[in-house]
């Protein structure tokens, strides 16, 4: 009999945003019978409950922390480290940036035999406090020298892990992100107007409802969408928006909200576990974010056939293309925001074919099955 190898996902928070989803579509499409699957986290949540689902084992780390703090990154470190060795992973997988730096050090420490690391955008090339931005470019050459396989969403974050970082090419894997294109589908006629009408309140098939997905924090700059959706708002009766996530913005973006009197057209619904049905009965996706590597949220809403409008950055200019399959705007512009959801909501054929060319796109170019193929491979030949 074969034995298995054992590979472990590092995550920070619970939350079930891309990044997690990320970790969760592969942990749930490795084969149990060859692969021990373990995933570490700083706390129970949505991800370690449905890890649990599909049968992955979940250790946690609660020295974990988002924000620097040097006393606990350390805690964070030497637990990581001693964790590793305990387990004897062949495979260590990490996602993001301070979990990233920290996992790759800790596996190089505790011998871990393959690190890999995945790219979900860096933050440090937009970070303006000049000593973090140091820090964090110094750290992730460190981290860099010890991956023996990175995988980069986009050619941005692959010309940075390269020029900048000095990771060689030899270890540097191009690989978009892929999507469930069944789960992530187009509804039919019928569902979809059942899906409008039950979920978000809406009969008139001719008002056009406006989505973003995502947590409410600084990377998704969410309050952009809120200034947009309150321009459009006051100029066109016929749009509602709907913000699926939540965050430490919400209780500003919900008084900005309330100050504008449009509270009945702008809602927060907060997290919600059923984003794909929810995806079917969208007219337009929003993505205002300032960084990103490659977004699962556009992704999902491209196969689910709706048009994307996007802040116009790496990551996200890799998968929108202007006006063929949804539309970029200047980042932070809500003002230019706000103009092109008005065009596309006074242009119901313009939303049609951008429609059919998103989910074409995703067809042919980001599907998770081919994605799968690749990971796989990597796992089994790292370098």
């Amino acid at each position: 009999m074969t034995t298995r190898k054992k590979i472990v996902h590092l995550q920070l928070l619970p939350l079930m945003s891309g990044v997690q989803k990320v970790s969760l579509d592969e942990l749930a499409h490795l084969d149990p019978a060859r692969y021990e699957r373990i995933a570490v986290c700083k706390c129970e949540g949505e991800f370690t409950e449905q890890l649990r689902r599909i049968g992955v084992r979940v250790h946690l780390v609660p020295e974990l922390e988002r924000a620097i703090s040097p006393r606990r990154d350390v805690q964070a470190y030497l637990a990581l480290r001693d964790f590793f060795r305990a387990e004897r992973p062949d495979i260590v997988h990490t996602h993001s940036s301070k979990t990233g730096i920290l996992g790759r050090l800790a596996a190089k420490a505790a011998k871990v035999p393959t690190i890999v690391h995945t790219v979900h955008g860096y933050a440090f090339p937009g970070e303006s406090r000049q000593a973090i931005k140091a820090i964090f470019k110094f750290l992730e050459r460190k981290a860099g020298q010890v991956t023996d396989r990175m995988i980069v969403l986009n050619d941005t974050d692959k010309a940075i892990a390269r020029d900048l970082l000095g990771v060689p090419e030899s270890r540097l894997t191009l690989l978009p992100n892929g999507v469930d294109v069944d789960a992530y589908a187009p509804a039919s006629p019928e569902r979809r107007a059942a899906l409008r009408a039950g979920e978000f309140g809406v009969h008139d098939a001719d008002h056009v409802i406006v989505g973003m997905i995502g947590r409410l924090w600084l990377q998704k700059n969410p309050q952009c969408f809120v200034r947009a959706a309150i321009r459009v708002t006051a100029l066109r009766p016929n749009v509602s928006f709907f913000m699926i996530g939540d965050g430490e913005f919400r209780a500003e973006l919900e008084a900005a909200i309330q100050a504008s009197g449009d509270a009945q057209r702008i809602r927060i619904l907060g997290w919600r576990s059923d984003v794909p049905e929810l995806l079917k009965a969208l007219d337009l996706m929003v993505l205002p974010s300032r960084w990103e590597g490659m977004p699962l949220a556009i992704l999902e809403a491209m196969s689910s056939a709706v048009p994307v409008v996007a802040s116009d950055i790496p990551g996200n200019h890799h998968l929108v293309e202007d006006g063929s399959d949804g539309r970029l705007f200047p980042l932070d512009d809500d003002e230019a925001l706000a103009a092109a959801l008005i065009e596309l909501v006074d242009d119901p054929g313009w939303r049609a074919r951008f429609s059919a060319q998103a989910r074409a796109k995703v067809l042919a170019r980001y599907t998770l099955s081919a994605r799968m193929d690749k990971i796989t491979a990597i796992y089994e030949s790292p370098r």
